[in-house]
């Protein structure tokens, strides 16, 4: 299993949103610039976050992309999905897709793996991990402003 290009820049951009204070709005350019990433494949995550309800657009001069919720209450699995989809390990008839008229023999493997994986990036908010990378924690509620 490998990471998608998408999924990388979603959980980037998100978390160079969350190191600035709450309401702040980042042009897609200063994210990509920080987070090392390619501005142009950055503006199609950036609408996918968008349409997801994760991150707002602001039109204007002063335009750009502020995130929808506090830090605190975005996790890295809403980000993930919002633009790689729903997180499955295997295919069988319980997930639509064939495998036998029962559930195969690794079935319950993989459910736990995905269960794992589900649970820590479930538990994983950005303001955490802004806190585990700098030392700095963000307050519990930020108010958005808007």
């Amino acid at each position: 299993m490998r990471l998608s290009t998408q999924a990388d820049y979603a959980v980037r951009c998100v978390y160079e949103l969350a190191l600035h204070p709450a309401g702040a709005v980042l042009h897609t350019r200063e994210i990509a610039k920080a987070q090392n990433v390619r501005e142009g494949y950055l503006a199609k995550v950036v609408q996918a976050l968008a349409r997801a309800g994760l991150l707002r657009t602001v039109r204007g001069s002063k335009g750009g992309v502020v995130l929808a919720r506090p830090s605190n209450r975005i996790t890295v699995r809403e980000v993930w999905e919002a633009v790689d989809g729903p997180l499955e390990f295997h295919r069988c008839a319980l997930h639509g897709e064939p495998c036998g008229p029962q559930k195969c023999g690794t079935h319950d493997f993989w459910e736990r793996v995905e269960s794992m994986l589900r649970g820590e990036l479930e538990r994983a908010s950005f303001a955490c991990l802004v806190e585990e990378s700098t030392g700095r924690s963000v307050p519990a509620e930020p108010s958005v402003g808007r």
